[in-house]
């Protein structure tokens, strides 16, 4: 496959994508879990109520650390929210996404197959549920472990030079981004290819080894709906010094509609793959 045919079947994927974007159903389970991110940012932004301080504390001194006891303050509580948001969207991801991801890929299998032979996304991916969720875990983590070790290894080329550490910090987007595309194909196997953990990841392996370049970018342009409230979100301490605290929590929730779109288009886009390839 030349590079034109490659960049067009790259548009046609995003296409069929927004060309089904019309059908409610197939945002209904990456909205829910949007909806479980609101409530955590708003429950972190409530902190020092009486009836959710004792529950959230504990969690809260774990993540936060001997910084815990600013976070009942006013303006550290947002200039420390993104941080704390984080972990928290961490948690329910391990245990939400990975299954949010099956069902809308099993609605997009469904919509894009031409035998049509698929049914009860809902039943089905929950009877996968922990393969979804030890493939997302696992995923998560790796990236994670990347994001702490190579500035921690790169640090003492980046002291005192502001422009070799913005230029790391694109680059190490860039470079998370190539990790993920490597594993872009696994969770949506697991219930389009029904595959078990490993099984997918060998599958997801595979076409990135056939299609690098064309999986990267499958990865990509998602990833830059957002980067906007990403960035916005780690210059909290800019946005509390010259504007209002309160606009960081904002930003946070423009971040959450933000994610949604990456994950409705990303998971769209790669299960229409999946089904040509299936097919």
């Amino acid at each position: 496959m030349g590079f034109i045919d490659k960049l067009n079947r790259l548009i046609e994927l995003y296409l069929s994508t927004i060309r089904n974007a019309g059908k409610i159903g197939l945002w209904i389970p990456f909205f829910v879990y949007s909806v479980l991110q609101f409530l955590l940012l708003w429950l972190l932004t409530s902190y020092v109520n009486p009836s959710i301080y004792p529950v959230l504390s504990p969690p809260l001194g774990l993540a936060a650390g001997k910084q815990a006891p600013l976070f009942s303050h006013y303006p550290a509580l947002f200039l420390m929210l993104p941080m704390i948001f984080q972990w928290g969207k961490l948690i329910l991801g391990v245990l939400f996404e990975g299954l949010a991801s099956g069902i809308t890929a099993l609605m997009f299998a469904t919509a894009f197959s031409k035998s049509n032979e698929i049914n009860s996304p809902y039943k089905t991916s929950i009877s996968r549920w922990p393969q979804l969720l030890i493939a997302w875990t696992c995923i998560t983590a790796f990236l994670l472990v990347v994001n702490w070790l190579l500035p921690d290894i790169f640090a003492g080329l980046l002291q005192s030079s502001p422009r070799r550490i913005v230029a790391f910090e694109i680059l190490m987007q860039l470079f998370t981004v190539l990790l993920y595309s490597i594993f872009v194909y696994a969770v949506p196997a697991i219930v389009v290819y029904d595959k078990g953990v490993w099984q997918a990841f060998a599958v997801s392996m595979r076409f990135f080894a056939r299609y690098p370049i064309f999986s990267f970018f499958l990865a990509f342009i998602p990833f830059l709906i957002s980067v906007p409230t990403t960035y916005l979100s780690s210059k909290s301490s800019v946005i509390v010094d010259k504007f209002s605290p309160e606009l960081v929590f904002y930003i946070l929730l423009i971040g959450i509609v933000a994610d949604l779109l990456v994950n409705f288009f990303t998971t769209g886009a790669v299960v229409k793959f999946l089904v040509e390839e299936k097919e």
